[in-house]
């Protein structure tokens, strides 16, 4: 079974577009019997694709950084029940990075510096060739167009070569291919 890693925010958005497509990834990933991994929060944008997931499907694994444990272990612990709840604890930000590049496909939803942290960070080791996972960056709303801006930027004054960047953009979720 394929494993995704859905990076996306753990607040959810003014733009309730954003929130509704990320319950509709949810939903995607079960129907294509994937298995949803995340870091660790049942809240947010994150939060609207698990629950959403989880209505479908239990395949899902959790990945908490000890500092965010608390926080978001009880809520987690609630939403998935005790039977299915065995996150993954890691203790700092570079071990839950490691594992985004463990999985077969990256999606990243919109989302807050964590979640261009997890962006940057995959298209690097792409570009490094740490992993061959396919990244697709959902721009809803063109939410991520001053970031596709700035790469753009980068490339013009070459500083980025094109071929460096590793990101496939999508407008919204049901463009995904799995």
């Amino acid at each position: 079974m394929k494993r995704v890693f859905v990076c996306a925010g753990a607040n959810l958005a003014k733009n309730t577009n954003i929130n509704k497509q990320a319950s509709e990834l949810g939903s995607i990933l079960a129907k294509n019997n994937l298995i949803y991994v995340q870091g660790g929060s049942a809240v947010g944008v994150m939060g609207e694709t698990l629950k959403s997931f989880i209505s479908k499907s239990k395949n899902v694994e959790i990945i908490i950084p000890k500092a965010y444990y608390n926080n978001d272990a009880p809520t987690l612990k609630n939403l998935l029940g005790e039977e299915n709840f065995n996150p993954k604890i890691v203790t700092q930000e570079t071990e839950r990075l490691q594992i985004i590049k463990s999985c077969d496909h990256i999606v990243v939803m919109p989302g807050g510096t964590g979640t261009l942290e997890e962006l940057l960070y995959s298209n690097e080791t792409s570009r490094a060739s740490e992993h061959n996972c396919k990244i697709d960056l959902i721009n809803i709303d063109g939410f991520y167009d001053g970031v596709l801006k700035q790469i753009q930027t980068n490339i013009d004054e070459g500083l980025s070569k094109p071929t460096a960047i590793h990101i496939n953009v999508l407008k919204n979720v049901n463009e995904l291919k799995f």
